[in-house]
């Protein structure tokens, strides 16, 4: 299966070239990755000097797409889907998020899904934050990924990689801030299945900050309502009687710190789709949001080694990781 990999990238600099790295270090089997092409997007860092640099040096070919003004992240994907006759001859697409450090093997799990299940349209990798522990925006942002996992085994809710079959989607809509969500429905319209891959590990990191971790949720919220009113698509993970019912297994008077950090992830969860649904009722857009600065420390020294990265790109440290 051949598959062309899309990177839309604003401000990626501490981490683009580690992700083009662990992409082109993919151990594949039946996957063809025959490009990597990262668009960049009204970028005021050095994230298109590093992607040119990584063009020169051999394995999969790099492309670079240049956006001189940022336009959201659903823009950037409709630019690569606009101007790569790849997205239209390979078998199978893959979008990845700029900020990860992608398993040697992830890519091959993906599309031996596709190449297995004829009726999947998209399938998704299993992110795991790099946050540490003893803070709470760490752990929230691990019990929420956490969750985001159990969720997804139960009813797939893909994202941050995510590989879909290439001629299904010709493009998003640009007002839409959720870019997984939203091809999962359109997907779905399409007459496919979704499937999760929990095999296909990325590695991401949350917000270290609780305002950015609040700013991320609201923003994801608000596109979510906004995304089931015009569509009648609903998400895995806007199933309130699913969430309540999974949550509760987490809890356990045994562990009391564990739960006491769990039950105030749910509280600020709470609060943040309440201000996302806020911003939705408003006409509030997110398509264009503030980037969370605490989320681009992806690497870690036991990942590089596991990886077998670059030594040359200094390692972002992560406490207690």
């Amino acid at each position: 299966m051949r598959v062309s990999v899309a990177v839309p990238a604003y401000n990626e600099e501490r981490n683009i070239g580690l992700l083009i790295d662990s992409l082109r270090a993919q151990k594949t089997r039946r996957a063809e990755i025959v490009e990597i092409v990262v668009v960049a997007s009204g970028c005021t860092d050095g994230t298109a000097d590093i992607v040119r640099e990584r063009a020169k040096r051999r394995g999969t070919p790099v492309r670079l797409i240049v956006e001189p003004t940022r336009r959201g992240k659903v823009a950037a994907i409709n630019t690569y889907l606009a101007h790569t006759d790849r997205a239209r001859t390979v078998d199978a697409i893959c979008l990845s998020s700029a900020d990860l450090l992608v398993a040697p093997d992830a890519l091959e799990r993906l599309v031996q899904c596709l190449l297995i299940n004829h009726d999947i349209g998209m399938c998704g990798a299993r992110p795991i934050p790099t946050n540490g522990h003893g803070t709470f925006p760490g752990e929230a942002t691990r019990f929420l990924w956490h969750m985001h996992h159990k969720v997804a085994l139960e009813a797939p809710k893909l994202g941050e990689l995510v590989m879909l079959r290439s001629g299904i989607v010709h493009g998003l809509p640009p007002e839409s801030c959720v870019d997984e969500a939203t091809l999962e429905q359109l997907i779905v319209a399409a007459g496919y299945r979704l499937a999760y891959v929990p095999e296909a590990v990325v590695h991401n990191h949350g917000p270290e900050t609780l305002r950015d971790f609040v700013r991320q949720r609201r923003r994801i919220a608000a596109g979510h309502y906004w995304l089931r009113d015009v569509s009648g698509y609903t998400v895995s993970t806007m199933d309130v009687s699913r969430i309540a019912r999974l949550t509760l297994s987490e809890i356990s008077l045994r562990t009391p710190r564990r739960t006491g950090y769990a039950l105030g992830t749910i509280g600020v969860e709470v609060v943040s789709r309440a201000l996302g649904y806020l911003d939705f009722r408003t006409g509030k857009n997110h398509h264009i949001w503030k980037i969370s600065e605490t989320t681009k420390s992806v690497i870690t020294e036991e990942l590089r080694v596991e990886y077998d990265l670059d030594a040359r790109e200094p390692a972002r440290q992560v406490a207690n990781t």
